[in-house]
């Protein structure tokens, strides 16, 4: 009994400093090799029992793989909530430049945390796109286009700039799905998000929404700032109109898929990070190909954009038009298939922490 508390003193040991050493360096780029290193840490350990003493392998690898589990927890973003909300720090970078109420204070921007039976380390916000356009944030112009001093938008080739800098919060949407005429986009959006979080759940993912009901609503930067502080990725779910059919998607870069114009050096100057580019173009790329799938909608490809969601965002983000509710043959995949849509986004989230 001496012998097996001698090696299990030896095994913690072990996994504490070996843990807390690679917890230092972990960053959005590292979460894969952070998986690795665990299996490493384990192979190790079965070495040091093996040597120590050659029995209760079994009990120890159980050891290493529990104490695995608490340092991977250990190294996502540390999220203090109040009754499982999540109210956006004071300091954000992002604040002075978000909407305000007419009194020009500041209103809670707040997110919703739903916690998994058994936290697999990552964090998925899912944003239900738009909202209650009865809301003050989808009527009134006080939210900056680009969380930057105007000076820094010299040669981006914008005109929102001076008077012109501000929209309102989020824009409002009340046209209805035309295969039924019920359907509002910030209703689909919802109902999908929903879904989306439940399967997420159960794979053990942590999820955040910027709404759960329809009578909320929420500013585009502030989806984004939230994102950033809680998550390691951002999914915004919408649906389209227009005289096109499919699913796009979308992801931050210079040219503008919807104007087709070029905006040099957006990336740069909101202070998107390579990284994160790459990222979001592979979590895009893998969002239209696998609602695509299960859903039979068009994969209608993924696009850069110059979006309001990507200038506030600290990490990788795509936006999802699932399809349009102006053509029939989308419309009705968009009111029946909501469950093969939300399965496919899961899938896509599986494949691209899988990489």
């Amino acid at each position: 009994m001496k012998k097996r508390n001698v090696i299990y003193a030896a095994v913690a040991s072990f996994l504490v400093f070996s843990f807390a050493f690679f917890s230092t360096s972990v960053d959005a780029k590292s979460v894969s090799s952070r998986q690795g290193n665990r299996r490493d840490v384990v192979a190790q350990l079965k070495t040091v029992v093996r040597r120590l003493s050659g029995e209760n392998y079994k009990n120890a690898e159980t050891v290493a793989s529990e104490t695995s589990n608490e340092a991977a927890s250990a190294t996502v973003k540390d999220i203090k909530t109040d009754d499982n909300i999540y109210h956006l720090s004071q300091n954000s970078k992002y604040r002075p430049y978000l909407w305000k109420n007419a009194d020009g204070s500041a209103p809670d921007y707040k997110a919703y945390i739903f916690e998994p039976e058994k936290f697999n380390g990552h964090t998925v916000f899912v944003d239900p796109g738009h909202g209650n356009n009865a809301a003050p944030e989808a009527n009134s112009k006080r939210e900056k286009y680009y969380p930057v001093d105007d000076s820094l938008l010299v040669n981006m080739n914008t005109s929102m700039v001076g008077s012109k800098a501000y929209g309102v919060g989020v824009e409002a949407r009340d046209s209805k799905n035309v295969y039924d005429n019920k359907e509002t986009e910030p209703e689909f959006s919802l109902r999908v998000a929903l879904i989306l979080k439940d399967l997420l759940l159960k794979k053990g993912y942590r999820v955040v929404m910027s709404r759960t009901d329809y009578g909320q609503n929420i500013s585009n930067g502030a989806r984004s700032a939230l994102a950033g502080e809680t998550s390691d990725i951002m999914i915004s779910i919408h649906s389209n109109t227009g005289n096109n059919s499919g699913t796009l998607t979308f992801y931050p870069g210079d040219k503008d898929y919807i104007s087709e114009e070029t905006y040099p050096g957006y990336t740069e100057i909101m202070g998107l990070k390579s990284e994160n580019l790459i990222a979001s173009k592979r979590l895009a790329i893998s969002m239209g190909k696998n609602i695509s799938s299960l859903s039979g909608l068009r994969n209608a490809g993924s696009h850069t954009a110059v979006l309001r969601i990507f200038s506030y965002s600290s990490i990788p983000t795509c936006l999802v038009e699932v399809g349009f509710a102006d053509n029939i043959n989308d419309a009705k995949i968009l009111s029946t298939k909501k469950a093969e849509i939300a399965e496919g986004m899961l899938n896509a989230v599986e494949e691209y922490f899988a990489n």
